[in-house]
């Protein structure tokens, strides 16, 4: 079973670099929007809505599944979250982008870090998860993303001592290929 698992996570790493290379590229230009838009979530874990594997009723499955997608619909997929952090204390959008800070994705009551990146210089982030590693329901009710990095980095006149974090939201799925990818957002960056 364990060899099994790992060929699986070994397989889904290496399609994720060959072939999300494009896509990212393409997120990284088009800002909030996530990779190219889109509705529904699909996935390699999950059921009853989510797609997945073994999914009923979802948007596609292995064995099935009530909304499409088939025999291979719900084989391959990701998660990407991706946002843009600005040097605001209550998320205020007109504010200059926060570069260079240190994003966390942290779940759990003990805000275990499950995924990490730097802002760029437009204030973009983007994370990679994959559904094997974290469920996408959880990731919606039990994660969140921290800023790392002190406000007060960008601006001296904010806070030191709270750092920023945020929810997050599914915005839509993207489709390339067989890969599906759910796109999440932040819902919007407060003090902690």
């Amino acid at each position: 079973m364990t060899m099994l698992k790992n060929k699986r996570i070994t397989f889904s790493l290496i399609f994720v670099c060959l072939v999300m290379v494009s896509p990212m590229a393409k997120a990284q230009l088009g800002g909030l929007g996530g990779l190219l838009g889109g509705g529904g979530l699909g996935g390699l874990l999950g059921g009853g809505g989510l797609g997945g594997l073994l999914g009923n009723g979802g948007l596609g499955g292995l064995l099935g599944g009530g909304g499409g997608g088939g025999v291979l619909g719900g084989i391959l997929g990701l998660i990407n979250i991706q946002g843009v952090l600005r040097c605001s204390a209550n998320g205020n959008v007109s504010a200059p982008a926060f570069v260079n800070a240190g994003v966390q994705l942290q779940c759990g009551g003990q805000n275990n870090v499950v995924s990490t990146s730097t802002t760029n210089a437009a204030g973009l982030f983007s994370m990679l998860v994959n559904p094997i590693q974290l469920v996408l329901s959880t990731l919606l009710s039990d994660c969140q993303v921290a800023v790392t990095t002190p406000l007060s980095t960008c601006n001296a006149a904010l806070p030191t001592g709270q750092l920023l974090s945020s929810s997050l939201a599914l915005v839509g799925e993207t489709v390339s290929g067989l890969l599906r990818v759910a796109n999440l957002r932040p819902t919007g960056f407060t003090l902690a």
